[in-house]
């Protein structure tokens, strides 16, 4: 815009045809000057007519094309301050007001419009990212609570079963090996009439921890249902989730659970069934429950496992005392 502006200036204009006609004229008038003086006076009388008459018309040549650049530029300036004042009217137009301006501050007005423009798209940016974020936080806590046992904090029954179907689904697909350890709280019922829900609570929470603090990363713990967990073993065979399994007896046997008031309670026993998928899915937590149910009957803080086959022979439990 400022430089339209400045093209349409009257005191440009007018420099500008001044130096053309003078960057024009000039050169013809030194040519004339030269010919007059040094030529014509040597040439013979008809030498000198014949110039002077091809002089004249070569200068007729020369002026026609001077005169028709003069017209066309005068033309082109109009075209321009005609298209300078339509653009000036379009912006009033958009912007509903009319700026009456000094050619030297046209520019910078618009590059403030600009700047103006882009800060108030910035700030648009701004509230969606914060708006995305939210969201985001709001997925993901929504997830977890999907996801996530309130008391205990570890995956809840509905997530096993999501997650049951995708690692047997990958067992399957590549060949990898995958146990399952179903494990209850021996006697809960009994604490929980002793001491009190609130004491039964505290118990399940602190199993939950020593459970989940007992076995790989790389392994899932779950909440099955009331005083029952279970582990996804994953890339292990029978024996090593059998002696994972032990292990977590072991750890529940030695820890000292205590109660609201910090007084130490009796000694605490947990009892596990182990079996590992062999293409059922069907089979695969039933075998689980089958061994635990197994190893409750046999007493208390037992491990019941499954025997390894490569076949789809009926098993024949394992208990092992720990």
């Amino acid at each position: 815009m400022a430089l339209l502006t400045s093209i349409t200036n009257e005191k440009f204009r007018k420099n500008f045809f001044l130096f053309f006609i003078l960057s024009s004229t000039i050169p013809m008038l030194f040519m004339i000057f030269i010919i007059f003086q040094y030529v014509i006076p040597v040439l013979m009388p008809g030498q000198a007519t014949n110039l002077r008459v091809i002089f004249t018309y070569g200068v007729l040549v020369m002026l026609v094309p001077m005169l028709l650049s003069l017209a066309l530029g005068s033309r082109w300036f109009r075209s321009v301050e005609a298209l300078t004042k339509d653009i000036k009217s379009k912006s009033i137009q958009i912007t509903g007001e009319r700026y009456e301006l000094k050619d030297e501050n046209e520019l910078a007005i618009i590059h403030q419009s600009f700047n103006d423009l882009h800060r108030e798209l910035q700030n648009k940016m701004d509230q969606l990212n914060e708006v995305s974020k939210k969201l985001m936080d709001s997925n993901f806590k929504l997830k977890k609570q999907a996801t996530t046992d309130k008391l205990t904090s570890l995956y809840n029954r509905r997530y096993f079963d999501v997650r049951l179907m995708e690692e047997t689904s990958r067992s399957d697909r590549y060949k990898q090996k995958l146990c399952l350890i179903m494990i209850d709280f021996d006697d809960f019922k009994r604490y929980n009439d002793v001491y009190g829900h609130q004491t039964g609570d505290k118990l399940l929470q602190e199993m939950a921890n020593l459970i989940r603090n007992s076995v790989r990363k790389s392994d899932m713990v779950f909440r099955y249902g009331g005083d029952e967990f279970a582990v996804l073993v994953l890339g292990c065979d029978v024996k090593k989730a059998e002696h994972v399994a032990k292990e977590l007896v072991k750890k529940v046997s030695n820890h000292q659970f205590e109660d609201l008031r910090g007084q130490a309670l009796e000694r605490i026993t947990i009892s596990c069934g182990v079996a590992c998928y062999y293409g059922k899915l069907e089979e695969f937590v039933a075998e689980a429950d089958k061994y635990l149910f197994a190893a409750k009957s046999a007493g208390r803080g037992l491990v019941v496992s499954q025997k390894e086959r490569h076949t789809r022979l009926q098993s024949t439990p394992a208990i092992c005392k720990v």
